[in-house]
């Protein structure tokens, strides 16, 4: 099939002499894409006070649709520490009191201010001596105190799976005050795009 070069009638393509189809387009990330269609949530445990090692999160989907998990962001406090802190995502871990307790995430809002959407996800926040038990340990990251990081991570929750997030913050005395957030988004249908 050959493309006419129509340009100027608005119903037909350029194409100049070495054959090449000018187009305009604008290239978006598929999280940007989901943030645009209000399907891009921010979920946020708020500061959760550590006296010993502890857990931070746990994400459950339940939508339809995978929830992609862009980046976690963590934050820690000032505390006296004997060494850095250790956080571990654990893949689809099946008890412990992060799940038992049910304690909702302080924060579980739409990227989209514009937007009504919520997510259909069990989302729970952890505490200082709490407990997570099964699944499989994916990921360790260092965090140190008095810091905030971000690591992104694209990690895909399919319907049903789920996510936990524990933190020894190697605390010597004391406490620490740390938050936990998952930036994340629904992954689009393949008619939506």
């Amino acid at each position: 099939m050959l493309v006419e070069d129509g340009k100027g009638t608005g119903l037909k393509a350029k194409v100049d002499t070495s054959y090449r189809l000018h187009v305009q387009s604008v290239a978006e990330t598929e999280g940007l894409h989901a943030v645009v269609l209000g399907d891009a949530f921010n979920i946020n445990t708020g500061n959760v006070t550590f006296s010993a090692a502890g857990t931070l999160l746990y994400i459950q989907n339940n939508e339809d649709r995978d929830l992609v998990i862009e980046a976690i962001a963590v934050g820690a406090g000032q505390a006296t520490v004997s060494d850095i802190g250790e956080m571990t995502i654990v893949r689809n871990p099946t008890g412990g009191d992060l799940i038992t307790d049910a304690t909702a995430v302080d924060m579980n809002q739409n990227r989209d201010f514009g937007s009504s959407k919520t997510l259909s996800a069990f989302a729970y926040k952890g505490k200082s001596a709490g407990t997570l038990t099964g699944g499989e340990d994916t990921l360790l990251v260092y965090i140190g105190a008095n810091n905030r990081s971000l690591i992104s991570l694209n990690l895909q929750i399919p319907k049903g799976t789920s996510i936990g997030i524990t933190l020894d913050p190697k605390l010597s005395s004391g406490t620490m005050k740390a938050y936990c957030a998952a930036v994340c988004y629904l992954k689009p249908d393949s008619a939506e795009d």
